[in-house]
């Protein structure tokens, strides 16, 4: 127990930090609608809880291999082991990387300089509003941030280390962070290490067949899941995730298809991203050049590789603001580096003022996600329509017993009226299916283009409503109830208003 007391008193400090990151991320997590690119996590991983395939994932029904398989596996992992998939399920692992990018970046900072300028940079970091937002959301693009801080922070741990275990695991860090979103997993350490490789010539030291060894492995390890997915995933699933791999790292660099952001995208992007302390890195960065012959070799290191990082995301023909992503704790540790150097010439410590701005500005968050996001969410909108749904078809049979039929839906509305039937059935907007008749009529379509028989008596029909035009598949009112979603509070404030959600319950004694 003293040796526990004595390890708490001598890092209260870190302890602090990374209880507060902790509440910062975790509080109203479930509460908000699953939004923009989460929300194709979410259908993705739901359908493979249903279909029990975990090889081939599926957007709406439809192929769609745009990311490697763990990060999705991320989330059927956690919904495994906490029971359902939920908001909680969904977004806790993404959370948790967040959380392990402020531990990062106060060790990186602690390594490269001092223990002051590692608790600057990590409250910098989770007090940066874009930063805990994109912590919150299920994507892949903080787990990016996570696997390259790991990287970067096992570099420094020994930089000049050749042992084969210390490139095994820097390599399979690299490998499994390539296998979250693509191949900058590679890209973006060997980027911001390379300044540091080539002073002295330290790159020859690590030219040996350890590194090809460990180098091999970690390959190996990336293509696993591409190879299970070949060898073992669906026959007729038609796309080849390799193939995807190619065609979102190379040809959207070289040759852009979509995010097509103007080349001066991340000149605004990056400020953006790391406010409020933009001003910081921005002022650590004129210091730094300004005093570039005199200031340490680590200091130097960390600006060469923001630049060649900045130059990297800026080269590539697809841009898009979060693409900034990877760039702000390394912006804040600029900060927070320059913040020590300044208290260091005046022989101070970090003052009260210090201390209540990031008091202030990570309560100011708190309530922002924790308190009012909530209360935007709530009052309606997709999760009162998914509670809604389920007690009107819970009243006739039991919820489980329901299969789903969905027509030209959205990608978040699969998440809120899941069940333990059979997996969803989608229609897409170019398919035949019939939009005007009767329900005898869709659900004879629904048997001959599905191979499969739909009981008009336990199969719901979900449809969306853009604002203003009549109701979608409106035949089945006839002898079905009709469920709509109504506004949430943050539609009422925003007066936004502009797609509704349908549901078809089969009205008791309905004649089918």
């Amino acid at each position: 127990m003293t040796a526990i007391k004595r390890w708490i008193t001598q890092h209260r400090a870190l302890l602090i930090l990374l209880s507060v990151s902790a509440v910062m991320l975790l509080l109203g997590l479930g509460a908000r609608e699953v939004w923009g690119p989460e929300t194709r996590w979410a259908n993705i991983a739901l359908q493979m809880l249903q279909s029990g395939d975990y090889l081939d994932p599926y957007l709406k029904g439809s192929a769609y291999y745009d990311k490697p398989l763990p990060s999705y596996w991320l989330i059927t992992a956690t919904a495994s082991v906490l029971g359902e998939l939920n908001h909680w399920s969904l977004r806790l692992p993404f959370a948790i990387c967040a959380w392990l990018s402020v531990w990062l970046i106060y060790l990186i900072g602690e390594r490269l300089f001092n223990k002051d300028t590692g608790l600057i940079a990590g409250w910098m970091l989770i007090t940066t509003f874009y930063f805990v937002f994109w912590g919150r959301v299920a994507t892949a693009d903080i787990l990016t941030v996570c696997g390259l801080l790991a990287a970067v922070w096992w570099y420094w741990r020994g930089p000049e280390d050749t042992r084969f275990s210390r490139y095994c695991v820097f390599f399979l860090l690299l490998a499994l962070t390539s296998l979250f979103k693509g191949l900058i997993g590679f890209i973006l350490p060997g980027l911001v290490l390379l300044p540091h490789l080539l002073t002295e010539q330290r790159w020859k030291r690590h030219l040996n067949f350890r590194l090809f060894l460990a180098l091999v492995i970690a390959l190996m390890v990336y293509l696993s899941p591409f190879a299970l997915s070949h060898l073992y995933g669906a026959a007729n699933y038609g796309e080849s995730g390799l193939g995807l791999v190619l065609r979102e790292n190379v040809v959207r660099f070289f040759a852009p298809f979509d995010n097509l952001g103007p080349i001066y995208t991340y000149l605004i992007y990056l400020p953006v991203y790391t406010l409020p302390w933009a001003p910081l890195w921005m002022i650590g960065l004129w210091v730094a050049i300004r005093n570039w012959r005199h200031i340490e070799p680590n200091s130097r290191w960390l600006v060469w590789g923001l630049v060649l990082v900045f130059a990297f995301f800026t080269a590539s023909g697809s841009r898009r603001s979060y693409y900034v992503l990877p760039l702000v704790p390394f912006a804040q540790l600029l900060a927070a580096w320059w913040v020590t150097r300044h208290l260091q010439q005046r022989q101070t410590k970090l003052g009260r003022g210090w201390k209540i701005g990031f008091g202030l500005s990570a309560s100011l968050l708190i309530v922002v996600f924790g308190v009012l996001s909530p209360w935007l969410n709530g009052g309606g909108g997709v999760i009162q329509f998914g509670k809604d749904v389920q007690a009107q078809a819970s009243a006739q049979a039991p919820w489980d017993d329901w299969r789903m039929v969905m027509i030209e839906v959205d990608n978040k509305l699969p998440f809120y009226v899941q069940n333990d039937n059979q997996p969803f059935y989608f229609v897409s907007e170019d398919q035949d299916y019939p939009r005007q008749g009767d329900s005898a009529a869709l659900f004879a379509w629904l048997d001959k283009t599905s191979g499969q028989h739909f009981d008009p008596q336990r199969t719901l029909i979900f449809a969306q409503q853009h604002s203003g035009d009549p109701l979608p598949l409106s035949y089945l009112s006839a002898d079905h109830q009709v469920v709509s979603s109504k506004m949430n509070n943050g539609d009422r404030v925003l007066h936004h208003h502009d797609v509704l959600n349908v549901a078809y319950i089969p009205a008791v004694g309905g004649s089918f």
